[in-house]
Parts: C-alpha cells; sequence; structure tokens
C-alpha cells in the first residue's frame, strides 16, 4: 500500500506528457490564413454598413449627418423652445442664418435649425423631412425652400440623388418616385460591395487624416465651417469681380436652360404634396420661402416663369415667403445666387422681422 501511494504521488509530480499535434502542411496553413482574412474583411465590411446606416450617418452623408447630431444636441439643451427647422438648398445652406434672425435666444424663444444642404431639390426636401422624423426629431414649424428655377425638372432619384448618401430605408422613401426601383437598389448596392473605399475620403477627414488628402477632395469643411444654428457661410468674405463674373456666367448656364418650357414638374408637384400631408399628419405648421436672387439673376427669367410660379404657389394652401427681389446689390451675391456672408445676414435679418417672426407669432 505504501508503495503504491509513493508511485501515485510521483505520478501526480510528473509533468503531464501531451501527445505533439501534427503540423499543418504549408498549403493547409495558407488556405485557413486566406480563410481567416475573407472572414475579417466580410464583418468588417458588414459592420461599416451597420454603422453607416445608424449610429454615424455623417460617414455617409455629411451635410445631413452632422446637422442632425448638433440639432438633437441644441434639442436636448433647451427642450422647450419651440423648434423651427428650414430645409432647403445650398442657396439657403448659405444665406439664411439663424443666428441674425433676431428673434431673442431666451428660453421661450424659438429655436431655428437650418438643415439645407447643397443640391437639395423639392424630392430630396422630402427625404430630409422623412430621416428627421424617423430620427425622432419633432418640430414645431416647418419651412421648406423653393428653388424656382428647377421646379420642371423630373429627374427621377437614381439619377438625381447620390447614391452613396443613401441608407437602406431611403431607398423605400423614394421608392415611389423611380423609374426604375432595381436600377436605385442596385446601384445603392454598389456603393456598399466595397464601402472602406466608397467612404475613404469621408472615413480619413472624421479620423483626423484630412490634412493628408489634396485640399480638392476634402470634406471636413463641411462640418468644421458649419455654424450651431447649421448655418454655413459663403467661404469668401468678398468676391473678386473677375470671379463673380465667372460665377455668374457658371449659374446663367446652369440655370437659363431650366426655362424653356417651364411648368412644375409631376415629381415637384407630388413631392411638395407629401411634405405639406407629412406635416398636415403631424399638426405642424409648414410655409415655403424662396431666397434672394439678384438683379442679373432676376433678369434671366422670361416673362411667363414668375406667372407661372405665383399660379403654383397659390395652390399650396399654405404661406409662401418670396424674397428673390429683396437684395438689389449684386455685391450682396457670390454668383447671383448665393449670398455672401454680410448679404446672408442682410437677408437674415429682415426675413425674421417681416416674415418668420409674424408667422411663428400666428399673425401671418
Amino acid at each position: 500500500m505504501t508503495q503504491t501511494l509513493a508511485i501515485l504521488r510521483r505520478l501526480l509530480r510528473a509533468p503531464a506528457v501531451v501527445a505533439p499535434r501534427p503540423a499543418l502542411p504549408p498549403r493547409s496553413r495558407a488556405k485557413h490564413s486566406v480563410l481567416a482574412g475573407v472572414v475579417c474583411v466580410v464583418l468588417g465590411t458588414l459592420a461599416l454598413n451597420v454603422v453607416l446606416d445608424t449610429v454615424k450617418p455623417q460617414w455617409r452623408d455629411p451635410e445631413y449627418g452632422h446637422r442632425l447630431n448638433q440639432l438633437r444636441t441644441q434639442v436636448r439643451a433647451a427642450p422647450n423652445r419651440p423648434l423651427v427647422v428650414a430645409i432647403g438648398s445650398s442657396r439657403p445652406e448659405m444665406g439664411f442664418s439663424p443666428a441674425h434672425l433676431g428673434l431673442g435666444d431666451g428660453p421661450d424663444a424659438p429655436l431655428v435649425y437650418n438643415c439645407s444642404q447643397a443640391g437639395c431639390g423639392p424630392l430630396q426636401e422630402l427625404l430630409t423631412l422623412q430621416r428627421l422624423f424617423a430620427a425622432g426629431v419633432k418640430p414645431d414649424f416647418v419651412l421648406i425652400e423653393i428653388l424656382p428655377p428647377v421646379l420642371g425638372v423630373n429627374t427621377p432619384p437614381e439619377e438625381l440623388i447620390p447614391s452613396q448618401r443613401l441608407a437602406y430605408a431611403d431607398l423605400e422613401r423614394l421608392n415611389s418616385y423611380t423609374d426604375d426601383p432595381a436600377a436605385l437598389r442596385n446601384k445603392w448596392l454598389r456603393t456598399r460591395v466595397a464601402p472602406w473605399h466608397t467612404y475613404r475620403l469621408s472615413l480619413l477627414c472624421h479620423w483626423g487624416l484630412g490634412s493628408w488628402l489634396p485640399w480638392q477632395v476634402r470634406q471636413d469643411f463641411l462640418w468644421k465651417q458649419m455654424q450651431p444654428g447649421g448655418w454655413m457661410p459663403y467661404v469668401y468674405t468678398d468676391m473678386p469681380p473677375q470671379k463673380r463674373a465667372e460665377g455668374q456666367a457658371q449659374a446663367k448656364a446652369q440655370y437659363v436652360p431650366f426655362f424653356v418650357g417651364y411648368n412644375f414638374a409631376d415629381q415637384t408637384k407630388r413631392s411638395f404634396q407629401q411634405i405639406i400631408e407629412l406635416c398636415r399628419e403631424r399638426g405642424i405648421p409648414i410655409a415655403f420661402f424662396v431666397m434672394p436672387e439678384s438683379p442679373l439673376f432676376r433678369s434671366w427669367y422670361p416673362p411667363h416663369v414668375p406667372r407661372v410660379f405665383a399660379e403654383y404657389s397659390s395652390t399650396l394652401g399654405v404661406p409662401v415667403f418670396n424674397a428673390s427681389a429683396w437684395l438689389d446689390d449684386e455685391l450682396m451675391f457670390a454668383d447671383g445666387h448665393h449670398l455672401l456672408r454680410h448679404g446672408a445676414e442682410a437677408f437674415s435679418r429682415r426675413f425674421g422681422a417681416e416674415c418668420l417672426g409674424p408667422w411663428l407669432r400666428g399673425e401671418r
């Protein structure tokens, strides 16, 4: 018995003998490495796509995403102030300054936020409003820009809106406006197959590496130059005459063709009507507005265009604040329709005093 216990003690103290695993042949090791790499790429791609559609919309659509985050922050800081959201194109993005409306900033003063984005027409305005509602933003008043020259455009969203800016939920929102829903979906899928490549410039700028990129492709100005109310002042405070003339020529070449056979497109009418219905369903007062245009820009309109615009505006059944002829100083504009900083401040002060303020008080 004693000998047996001694043997057991020696066995317990002895290191366990483990049979060595046979080494994998080099070809098998290579296959395992490739498979692991493929799995990592697939998981990384799926993870980035989910992030783009949920917690980081600013990586996908910087102009909208950063405004959404800033708007949420301001609403949390002043939850009892009436919220006014303005949506439009680059004209109000650069020309509508909430800080210069003169409506005050006290606890009962309206909180006005400029959610405009470059290239945003009627359909994109509808999409922005739908996104805001889906994100839990609850405005008390909504302002929608009307950009008269482009109201005859009937381009389907698969050609009109950059697919890389869209979330998966946006595809359903745009579905009824497309000529070919499958084309929109396929175009969107192509941007998401390799999102690390599609969004590489945005990701580098958001991760603090924008200084590595040429200035022509940097995107960080879209949020670094944005003011607290969503306003993005024009990059120059003044415009050299030659540069202004070049901008005016480009604007003329871009917009004058729209006036041929000018009339409101079905897409425009549907978009505005749906915007009005969405607001009425939620009990939100809505108004439309037209940004100022310079005397030169206004001279390009054929006589029938203002008449067609006025006739359609009267059918909307909501206020339309037309400020197109408010500013007669060409030097307030960069190119005939984008306001410089001092022009934006002058327009905003007058708009707050004559239009927005009275409307919010129920006087218009």
